[in-house]
């Protein structure tokens, strides 16, 4: 669903580093004058390339997808009230289609003053679910993209790796064309935060359903 979209683009964001560019690349230009006689030391290493959407897909980060679950369970039962109230529209609006012309104008006019009341309440609750899960969810997940913000640094760092880039973002925006392979460290990253931070079942619950 489109509430879960945020995750995706959070996470991209916090771990975005603001680390000097690899080894090659020129400084930009600057307003204040440098001196011929200071040279610029930029740091040497490698930059790589990270997924963060496959952060909540299979296989991922256990304890953002252990968050994740949790708030999908807390929310489940007023998700399943919206789809049976989508579902009652849609069967009244196939009514109306069907059998509309056979209708009295007042039991028309019931049946459409019905489906209108009813689409209004559809997207209150859904307007309503919508902000509530995605707080609750904020709240769950946010320690969480926090804790693998500074792994992500510790790793770049152990790896003498002075650049990371967020793929998901560069495709989004046609900034990526190819990536080599062994530039992808998702799956390494990934297996190194879980191995540093397992799943602990006695977990805080995050937040409390309305």
């Amino acid at each position: 669903m489109k509430y879960l979209s945020w995750i995706m683009i959070g996470v991209a964001l916090a771990l975005w580093p603001t680390v000097a560019l690899a080894q090659g690349v020129t400084a930009s230009q600057s307003t204040t004058p440098v001196s011929s006689a200071s040279p610029i030391n930029l740091p040497t290493g490698r930059f790589a390339v990270i997924n963060t959407g496959a952060f909540t897909g299979q296989n991922g980060i256990e304890q953002l997808k252990q968050q994740i679950d949790r708030v999908e369970e807390m929310f489940k039962d007023r998700k399943a009230e919206l789809v049976a109230l989508q579902q009652r529209a849609d069967a009244l609006q196939r009514e109306l289609q069907v059998q509309g012309s056979n209708l009295t104008a007042a039991a028309l006019e019931a049946k459409q003053e019905e489906l209108e009341n009813l689409q209004l309440d559809i997207q209150r609750k859904k307007e309503d679910f919508e902000k509530d899960y995605t707080k609750v969810l904020r709240d769950a997940t946010d320690p969480v993209v926090g804790r693998i913000n500074d792994f992500l640094t510790k790793y770049a760092k152990e790896n003498n790796i002075t650049l990371v880039l967020e793929a998901g973002v560069l495709y989004q925006v046609r900034g990526l064309a190819y990536v080599d392979p062994g530039l992808d460290i998702t799956r390494m990253f990934i297996e190194a935060y879980n191995a540093a931070h397992p799943v602990t079942p006695g977990s805080p619950r995050p937040g409390t359903n309305r």
